[in-house]
């Protein structure tokens, strides 16, 4: 008598059941399953990449820092590249970014391979979040500059001021960076230095994110702020037209600046510069404004309304008017033959008021006016500075505008404060 193991007497009695039920005693439904299998498309498995685009499968990757007094060249010999490849990679470096400037902290991943060799191939390195360069050398020496893609949202801000405009972004938990975004928007409606409490605010703005991370700030959408209990409303419009910020009836929110400081137009001797040759002292310095030859007491007119805030005799400069427009922007006028009547410090000045005229006082060679510029208390270039228009909608742009408008409102009108509860209510 034949013993068979109950595990046999099992796997018989499930063939006979398949045999049943599936047709495997079946010759030729057997040999069609078969076929139909040998037939069916193979699924490829799709290779695993990192967010450089790369093929990491049996790839050691490792983030790393670069660390104080650490050169390009002690980079790679610490990857263990022999002499003369680093000075074959450097050389293709060189024609595609300054390796010199490599900073501590900045970033840079390292390929390898997992081999016996555990040999290192590739380092993309990152100046910042933004710019990476690719540097290949398994093969031929390869070296790329790239940049990650950035992704901008749309996110919105409200808080009410109890201490200043920076503390309550933070408490908002929003980067006090939008204070300076908020603070060129309404350069010509808010004071900024004076702000009082109970002030309020709500923007919707864009963000720019790289790999999910604040990057920066596209452009203020749209705001509401109160100071001293009244609102300031602005959207921002591009149509055929105009391009910028308006109120609700689609007037210009923001005021140029004259282009120039003069009734007639003067000729320019001498430009913004970061390095120019003094033509007293031949030496070189900073050249922060720009200088218009003019004749002696030709009139110099305030290029924008505002405060004077200095109206002296100054060294160098001569005689000096300077008046502060807003919180962000400042003009100065300098070695002038003297002051206009009423011109002094603590006075305020309309846009295009006579301030001054013509002179050569302090340093100079001959007569004319350094007209200087200063954004948020930085110098900046008069000829090029990109000033917001102050024109209203036009009929053209009227509708399309309404529209922009109307939905910006709507959304303001939701946003609410993470701190503040149901004031915005």
């Amino acid at each position: 008598m034949i013993k068979r193991s109950t595990e046999f007497l099992f796997l018989i009695g499930m063939y006979t059941f398949l045999s049943l039920s599936c047709g495997i005693g079946d010759k030729s439904q057997s040999i069609e399953a078969q076929k139909d299998i040998a037939e069916a498309p193979v699924q490829k498995q799709e290779p695993v990449v990192d967010n450089y685009g790369f093929e990491i499968d049996g790839i050691l990757k490792e983030e790393k820092r670069v660390r104080k007094n650490e050169s390009f060249y002690l980079i790679l010999a610490g990857l263990d590249v022999n002499p003369r490849r680093i000075w074959e990679i450097q050389n293709e470096a060189d024609k595609v970014f300054d390796a010199s400037r490599i900073q501590p902290g900045q970033k840079y991943i390292t390929y390898a391979s997992t081999d016996s060799t555990n040999e290192a191939f590739r380092l993309v390195y990152h100046p910042n979040a933004l710019d990476y360069v690719i540097i290949d050398w398994g093969d031929d020496i390869q070296v790329q500059k790239k940049q990650k893609e950035i992704v901008t949202v749309v996110k919105e801000a409200a808080g009410v001021i109890n201490n200043s405009l920076y503390v309550t972004l933070e408490e908002e938990g929003v980067t006090p960076l939008l204070a300076n975004e908020l603070s060129e928007v309404y350069a010509w409606q808010i004071d900024f230095f004076r702000l009082y409490k109970g002030d309020s605010f709500k923007v919707v703005y864009e963000e720019r994110l790289v790999d999910g991370q604040r990057f920066g700030f596209g452009r203020i959408l749209a705001a509401d702020f109160i100071n001293k209990g009244k609102s300031h409303k602005v959207i921002y419009f591009e149509g055929e037209d105009r391009m910028g910020y308006f109120d609700e009836e689609g007037n210009g929110a923001q005021k140029a600046l004259l282009k120039a400081p003069f009734t007639y137009s003067q000729r320019v001797s001498s430009r913004f510069s970061h390095n120019r040759l003094h033509p007293v002292h031949k030496v070189w310095r900073p050249h922060y404004g720009v200088d218009y030859a003019a004749p002696l007491n030709t009139p110099v007119l305030a290029t924008g309304g505002g405060e004077v805030i200095e109206a002296r005799r100054r060294g160098e400069n001569g005689n000096i008017v300077k008046i502060r427009h807003n919180s962000t922007y400042t003009t100065a006028y300098l070695h002038l033959n003297g002051f206009a009547k009423g011109i002094k410090r603590g006075a305020e000045v309309k846009q295009g008021q006579v301030i001054g005229y013509v002179g050569k006082t302090g340093t100079a060679t001959g007569y004319h006016l350094d007209y200087r510029i200063y954004r948020n208390d930085v110098p900046v270039n008069p000829l090029t500075i990109k000033l917001p228009p102050s024109e209203a909608i036009g009929e053209k742009d009227r509708a399309t505008f309404e529209q922009v408008r109307d939905y910006m409102l709507e959304r303001l009108a939701n946003v609410e404060s993470r701190t503040a509860g149901n004031l915005f209510n």
